[in-house]
């Protein structure tokens, strides 16, 4: 409702415009009465009010003086209440931006008219104002993003960083990938219940204000993909430091179990001198993340170049790499055990301790995962069992039951690649719109699909879209929706019963996704 303030020396004139009409039918509700302009100013100091109707004759301060200064202190819409001696009054207020004027004794349609004229004003002008706030985010966005993955040129760099808000060209970077745990969860292994995807939207609005509320003055966020958040730290050398960023990635962690009651694992790029090394410090962060399938959920993990390493495992694992992922990749079996085997023997060469030699394992698994990532076969089978990969590498006693843990992973790896290549990418599509067609009345997501076809929910994802133009979320709502038109016009059903036939347990939450589908509500839509 929008608040209406009327300003009026007579009692008796305030009291018949409040019971004049239904002010809550057109969107309004007289919300304070003031007997003079001075009186009217200090309310429109401690409140707001969308509209201030108010005659121009008055005692201590009269309408032309409220109206010169009323726009001191507030956006609020103005109309003159005049008599017909007091339309030069009028006139002079039309000076100070008053669009409207009501003669007295006041007519109540002339009334209803000016509040219809005055709500569709005050409509359009939040929704102008919205969208200029919307636009320059998105360009805020655009730019931050660019900014992370490399790329700006040095004017377009100092050109936009007063959208950024900063003072001078900062010295240092660091990026921060924050990756949302529940967006793509394994929930059945869990033993926990899928939230719906109203609750992933809600909960994914909730980390992004988190994480723009402790990086404030500080750091600058941007979406990167549906479950992961970047965020770009800008300072000098005195307050960007690597205890700081540690604090603000803790602080983060807990202010979203604390808050959203779900986890986020972090990944923390280096501090990088330079606009342009950015880019390379958000890589790190992001690779810091391929981690998270041995530390668990919840955890901060810093970048390689970070870690205090294992240098000579970690060389002679990386002279090897490139022959042994290549050996994985194609199904070679015979090539990868023998490419594992010569390797161990160098580590042994070198003597190579052990905690050196199971960092290097480790390593080796994680190359494996996100060969695994990038095929689009789901992780599940083989990454999200807990911490026991990562248990199994460190339990290792010896160097022998070390290469067998490693020996069996790439193996499996091996195996669970040759079950993906069977399946066609028209079959997958094909195969997701049956599913989707079946399962639409329910709480169907990208997750529980891609669950159900033993694939990764991002690369399954693409792979829709690159084969039928549009999201997967688009799909299915263009699939509710078309169904609950035809329930509309051809059904004696209730709205509530169709929006629940369609997959939506909430009816403001279907009404909302109607009208933003079809241009009207569905009532509208039934009534054709």
């Amino acid at each position: 409702m929008h608040e209406v303030l009327i300003v009026d020396d007579e009692p008796v004139a305030r009291q018949s415009l409040r019971y004049l009409i239904d002010w809550e039918s057109y969107g309004f509700t007289v919300g304070a009465e003031a007997e003079n302009g001075l009186r009217a100013l200090e309310l429109l100091k401690d409140r707001h009010f969308a509209l201030v109707l108010t005659d121009i004759r008055m005692p201590t301060m009269d309408g032309l003086a409220l109206i010169a200064r009323i726009r001191e202190f507030t956006d609020a819409y103005v109309v003159i209440l005049s008599g017909y001696d007091d339309f030069e009054y009028a006139r002079q207020g039309m000076k100070y931006g008053v669009k409207e004027y009501l003669l007295k004794p006041l007519d109540e349609d002339d009334l209803i008219e000016v509040l219809r004229r005055t709500a569709a004003d005050i409509a359009e002008n939040r929704l102008f104002k919205r969208r200029h706030r919307l636009g320059m985010s998105a360009i805020r966005e655009q730019f931050i993003r660019k900014l992370a993955h490399g790329g700006l040129t040095r004017k377009e760099f100092d050109d936009q960083l007063a959208l950024l808000e900063m003072e001078g060209e900062a010295e240092r970077f660091c990026c921060l990938a924050v990756e949302l745990d529940f967006v793509f969860g394994g929930f059945e292994a869990a033993g926990t219940v899928a939230p719906s995807e109203r609750d992933i939207e809600l909960k994914r609005y909730a980390v992004r204000n988190i994480c723009e509320e402790v990086t404030a003055g500080f750091g600058f966020v941007f979406e990167e993909a549906e479950d992961r958040y970047g965020i770009v730290c800008a300072g000098d050398a005195a307050d960007l430091t690597d205890p700081a960023v540690r604090e603000l990635a803790g602080q983060l962690s807990r202010s979203v179990a604390a808050y959203v009651k779900e986890t986020v694992t972090i990944g923390i790029g280096p501090i990088v001198d330079g606009f342009r090394q950015a880019a390379a410090s958000f890589s790190a962060a992001e690779d810091a993340l391929d981690r998270k399938f041995l530390t668990g959920c919840g955890t901060v993990l810093e970048g390689r170049d970070r870690q205090p390493g294992s240098e000579s495992a970690l060389r002679l694992y990386r002279g090897a790499e490139d022959g042994l992922l290549d050996a994985v990749r194609s199904g070679r079996t015979e090539e990868v055990r023998a490419q594992l085997d010569a390797l161990w023997q160098r580590f042994r060469a070198a003597d190579v301790p052990s905690n050196q030699a199971k960092q290097a394992a480790l390593e080796l698994f994680v190359q494996l995962y996100r060969i695994v990532r990038e095929s689009g076969t789901s992780q599940a089978e083989l990454f999200d069992q807990g911490h026991e990969d990562y248990e199994s590498v460190m339990r290792s006693k010896t160097m022998d039951e070390l290469l067998l843990v490693s020996a069996r992973k790439c193996e499996d790896i091996v195996a669970l690649l040759r079950r993906g290549r069977e399946l066609r990418p028209n079959r997958i599509v094909e195969e997701v719109k049956r599913l989707v067609q079946e399962q639409f009345g329910g709480s169907v997501s990208l997750r529980s699909v891609a669950q159900q076809i033993y694939m990764n929910p991002k690369y399954l994802g693409k792979l829709f879209k690159s084969g039928t133009g549009m999201a997967f979320n688009d799909y299915v709502m263009q699939l509710r929706m078309e169904k609950a038109k035809e329930l509309l016009l051809h059904s004696d059903m209730k709205v509530y019963e169709i929006a629940e036939a369609v997959g939506y347990g909430e009816l403001d939450w279907f009404y909302k996704r109607f009208k933003a589908y079809a241009g009207i509500s569905a009532s509208e839509y039934r009534g054709r």
